[in-house]
């Protein structure tokens, strides 16, 4: 289930206590340390409810606030926060030994945490953050401990911190796709990775592997998105491009029952469907789409199509007009 909330409509008297309600409800119960105009008050929040996750996007115009004693006394249970910063901040808590922590953020960084902790956090400017709601139930076990000993910084661009974005960026774009017990699962394999950046317990380190995988995996797709219609893409150069051996490259694509190379061609054959089948392509030859996209043997492209679709690329460009005309 996909929500969203805004000030915009809401009296301006009101708008501070209806976005910390918001706020409170799908994210955090927190308390802003600066006081703002409220004929100016904005708060805009996204989020997309599973069966135990939500994932969110919010930003609001406070530039300080702060999680309470008082606050983490009212929730009734706890629950774990995987944040993504996008402006500039300083984060301050306490660890579960009681001392103070200091960490300051980029955008891109990744910040985990309880809610049974108190922080104060100062931004730039305003806040803006996305991230993903866990349930105690299922980080708990993961974790080394049960628990977090303290909150965790992450780097957006170490190696952990990229794997970690890609599949939480792969996770937004599947979840309205998918039925709430799969995107659970989805939600669930993601919250291995963030067992690893934390500390991971036996059965977490195995959760985190296979999420590790899942991460690499998506990566590597990606890369194929964004190399497609390039004629030399092969499983050498992806493999270099990506950091990784060739086996690696492989056995990444081995548990998906596809090969690279049958995953290009498929990537390669949607994408000239949809150019045949588009309007605005209408003037281009079936071999300019093929070799456009990729294919540098119009006989190997023609072979493929009728095979994956069931009708060669012409004869499909004419169903297509019959339909788009009627």
């Amino acid at each position: 289930m996909r929500v969203h909330y805004s000030t915009d409509d809401v009296p301006p008297r009101d708008r501070e206590s209806y976005w910390l309600d918001i706020v409170s409800k799908h994210v955090l119960k927190v308390t802003p340390n600066d006081r703002q105009d409220l004929a100016t008050y904005w708060g805009r929040l996204d989020a997309q409810v599973t069966q135990r996750f939500i994932l969110f996007n919010f930003e609001d115009c406070h530039r300080s606030r702060g999680r309470t004693a008082a606050d983490v006394r009212r929730d009734t249970s706890v629950k774990f926060h995987l944040h993504r910063v996008h402006r500039e901040r300083v984060y301050t808590t306490a660890t579960a030994h009681g001392t103070e922590l200091e960490i300051r953020q980029i955008p891109g960084d990744f910040y985990v945490t309880s809610s049974e902790y108190p922080f104060q956090a100062t931004m730039r400017d305003w806040l803006a953050v996305s991230g993903l709601t866990i349930p105690y139930e299922v980080l708990s076990p993961l974790l080394a401990g049960g628990r977090l000993t303290r909150p965790v910084s992450l780097r957006g661009g170490s190696p952990l911190g990229s794997l970690l974005g890609t599949a939480l960026d792969a996770a937004v774009a599947q979840i309205p796709l998918l039925s709430p017990e799969l995107g659970d699962a989805v939600l669930q394999n993601l919250s291995g990775l963030v067992a690893l950046a934390c500390g991971a317990s036996e059965e977490g380190q195995s959760s985190g592997q296979e999420s590790l995988r899942t991460a690499r995996l998506e990566v590597a797709k990606r890369y194929i998105d964004q190399h497609l219609a390039e004629p030399d893409l092969v499983p050498a150069g992806a493999a270099a491009a990506l950091g990784i051996s060739l086996r690696h490259l492989h056995l990444l694509f081995e548990p998906t029952g596809t090969s690279f190379a049958q995953y290009v061609t498929q990537r390669r054959l949607q994408q000239c469907r949809a150019a045949l089948a588009s309007p605005t392509d209408i003037a281009r030859s079936v071999a300019d789409i093929a070799f456009g996209w990729g294919f540098n043997s119009l006989a190997t492209f023609y072979r493929a199509f009728e095979r994956e679709f069931g009708m060669p690329p012409a004869a499909f460009r004419t169903m297509g007009a019959m339909g788009n005309a009627d």
